[in-house]
C-alpha cells in the first residue's frame, strides 16, 4: 500500500488534505479533474473516511492508468460522475457501500463505453441501500464463492427438505431470520432477484439452491459494484 496511505491515518486533517490531493493529481489523464473536485466535496463534508476513499481509488486507477477511457474523462459526464459519486461518498459511513461507489467508479471510467446514466442509476441505488443489500447480493452473484470464503457450512445438500432461508442463515449466521427475511424481499421488490419469499420448504440442493436467481437487471447491478479484476 502506498506510504502516504498509512501516514493519512496519522496526519492532522489540514496534512490529510494534501495527502488527498497528491495521491489523485499522480493519475494519468483523470488526476487533475478529480483533485479540483475532491478539494471542493472535502470542503464541504471533512472527514478521514472520505481522504482514504479518494486515497484508494487513486491507488487503484494507477494501477489501471492504460485502461482510463480517455474520450469519457474529456466529457462534462465524466465531471458529474465524479462529483456525485464523491459527495455520496462523503455522507457514506458504511464500508460496503463505500466500496461499491469505489466500484462504480472504476467500472465506469474503464468501460470501453461508458453508460454515464446507467453509472448515476446504481450511485442513487447504493445510497439508498444499506450494507445488508450489498452483502446479500454478492452473495447471490456467486453462491459457490460465499460458500467457500464460509468454509463450505451449506454443502451440496441432502436432497431432503430446507429453505432459503435455513441456506442464508448459515452464510450469514450474524443475522437473525427477520433481518434476512426483510433484506431478501426488499432486494426482490427492487427487481434483483426473482424469487418472492424465503420460507417455502425447497428440494435441498445445498449451496446450489442459490444460483441463478439473479433478474437481468440484478447482474446488470453486480457489474457495477463489483472491482473490476
Amino acid at each position: 500500500m502506498n506510504e502516504n496511505y498509512k501516514d493519512l491515518k496519522s496526519t492532522t486533517i489540514e496534512d490529510s488534505v494534501k495527502v488527498v490531493a497528491i495521491a489523485l493529481n499522480t493519475i494519468p489523464i483523470a488526476g487533475g479533474v478529480m483533485s479540483d473536485i475532491a478539494n471542493e466535496v472535502i470542503a464541504k463534508r471533512q472527514n478521514r473516511r472520505l481522504n482514504n476513499f479518494l486515497v484508494s481509488l487513486a491507488e487503484k486507477l494507477k494501477g489501471v492508468s492504460e485502461k482510463i477511457n480517455r474520450d469519457f474523462i474529456s466529457k462534462e459526464e465524466f465531471q458529474d460522475l465524479t462529483e456525485d459519486i464523491f459527495s455520496k461518498a462523503a455522507e457514506t459511513r458504511q464500508q460496503e457501500k463505500l466500496e461499491a461507489l469505489r466500484a462504480i467508479f472504476l467500472n465506469t471510467v474503464l468501460a470501453d463505453k461508458p453508460n454515464y446514466n446507467e453509472a448515476v442509476e446504481m450511485t442513487a441505488l447504493v445510497e439508498r441501500w444499506q450494507s445488508r443489500h450489498i452483502v446479500l447480493l454478492k452473495i447471490l452473484s456467486n453462491p459457490i464463492e460465499a460458500n467457500e470464503q464460509m468454509r463450505r457450512v451449506v454443502g451440496n445438500g441432502s436432497r431432503l427438505s430446507t429453505s432459503i432461508s435455513d441456506i442464508l442463515k448459515l452464510l450469514l449466521p450474524t443475522w437473525d431470520e427477520e433481518q434476512i427475511e426483510r433484506t431478501w424481499q426488499e432486494l426482490y421488490d427492487a427487481r434483483i432477484h426473482r424469487t418472492d419469499g424465503v420460507r417455502t420448504m425447497i428440494t435441498d440442493r445445498g449451496i446450489h439452491q442459490l444460483e441463478n436467481r439473479l433478474t437481468e437487471y440484478g447482474i446488470k447491478v453486480v457489474r457495477y459494484i463489483k472491482e473490476p479484476v
